[in-house]
């Protein structure tokens, strides 16, 4: 009988093992509902911004994966911060602001798992005010580069009463007269210019990016004037 239960744990050897499996490195990827990596969360100062991740499962051998978000500021707290679950899976954070200063500020996810490189993630937590047409009433700065000529002008920034939407006064330096009002979204930084006319025979249309600190704009006019031009609006 020894005999015998020596010959099999011969032949387990010499085949490596008659039961071990080889354990092959998992392979994952962190995607946001859009399939992309993680993209810039955007908040109000005292506002929520939900986002959903998957934790999607590739390849190899399956096991846990944690998550952990890094580099919160003061102010903001996030729910989970840490969380482990094994691929392929979801999770919902709630990212919940008390009173931040309004501004950008650099986050990230870090992903680890047994065996496997650790993957970071990086992206901005953008604090936005409740109104984003706020951060431009005042005076501003234009600066044109048109089809067949270039140059600045002033412009001022007013309340046009509704959230979000921005009127300019003498925008594109058409006339202290001439107003154009720009819708902004506040959740992906474009604005637009929805056909109007602006005054002074001239309707305009248009669209574009902003941050706190400015706007870009690419836009056209007809009528009196006729022309394509991008403008840059600074504070």
């Amino acid at each position: 009988m020894k005999r015998i239960i020596l010959f099999l744990l011969t032949i387990c050897a010499v085949g490596v093992s008659c039961t071990k499996s080889v354990k092959v490195p998992m392979s994952y990827t962190v995607e946001n509902e859009k399939d992309t990596t993680p993209q810039n969360v955007y908040i109000t100062a005292t506002g929520k911004a939900y986002v959903d991740l998957t934790v999607k499962f590739l390849s190899g051998t399956p096991d846990s994966v944690t998550l952990e978000v890094q580099g919160i500021p003061n102010g903001i707290t996030v729910s989970p911060q840490r969380s482990t679950g094994i691929p392929t899976y979801y999770y919902k954070y709630i990212y919940t602001a008390n009173n931040i200063a309004v501004g950008t500020y650099p986050i990230s996810i870090v992903a680890t798992a047994p065996g496997t490189a650790t993957q970071v993630y990086n992206y901005n937590l953008i604090v936005i005010p409740a109104d984003c047409a706020s951060l431009f009433i005042g005076n501003l700065t234009g600066s044109n580069g048109c089809t067949s000529r270039s140059y600045t002008y002033p412009v001022t920034g007013v309340s046009s009463g509704t959230t979000n939407v921005l009127t300019v006064n003498n925008f594109g330096g058409y006339g202290s007269n001439t107003s154009v009002n720009i819708s902004l979204n506040c959740d992906i930084d474009s604005l637009y210019i929805p056909s109007q006319n602006i005054g002074n025979g001239i309707t305009m249309q248009g669209s574009g990016t902003f941050t706190s600190s400015g706007m870009n704009v690419y836009y056209t006019v007809s009528g009196a004037v006729s022309e394509s031009c991008s403008a840059t609006l600074s504070k």
